[in-house]
């Protein structure tokens, strides 16, 4: 196998480890906040942060030559793919619809995906203004 893949291969090891463990301690700090909630907000919450992180990263590194592929695959692909989770979003929002709570699952459907891409964008505005 080539060296420079089994490299980018650890780096994406290394940060989805640390995000996952991340990950498991930001959505047990928010059951525990709100332990009756029937909105998935840990899941809400990781998925708002990872895609404001996304933006920024994006927009500090998007023309930096010393932003190696090693640096993009622990931050992108292995830390903020090992922090966000679209498949518990998938499905929590198929558990919503079916106790019954259409509203509820469609907003969190909207929530998640606009919420996501706004935050995609401000991230990426924000380091954009500081530099990027």
């Amino acid at each position: 196998m080539n060296p420079e893949l089994i490299r980018h291969g650890a780096a994406a090891m290394l940060g989805g480890g640390i995000a996952s463990l991340l990950r498991f301690t930001v959505g047990a700090w928010v059951i525990h906040l709100f332990p009756n909630e029937r909105i998935p907000w840990g899941t809400l919450a990781v998925n708002w942060m990872g895609c404001l992180f996304v933006g920024l990263i994006y927009g500090w590194v998007s023309d930096r030559w010393f932003m190696g592929l090693h640096m993009k695959h622990l931050l992108v692909t292995g830390f903020l793919g090992g922090f966000t989770t679209f498949s518990a979003f998938s499905l929590e929002t198929i558990q919503l619809f079916r106790r019954g709570e259409t509203l509820t699952a469609w907003g969190y459907v909207f929530a998640s995906v606009a919420g996501g891409l706004v935050l995609a964008w401000v991230g990426e505005r924000i380091s954009m203004a500081f530099g990027g």
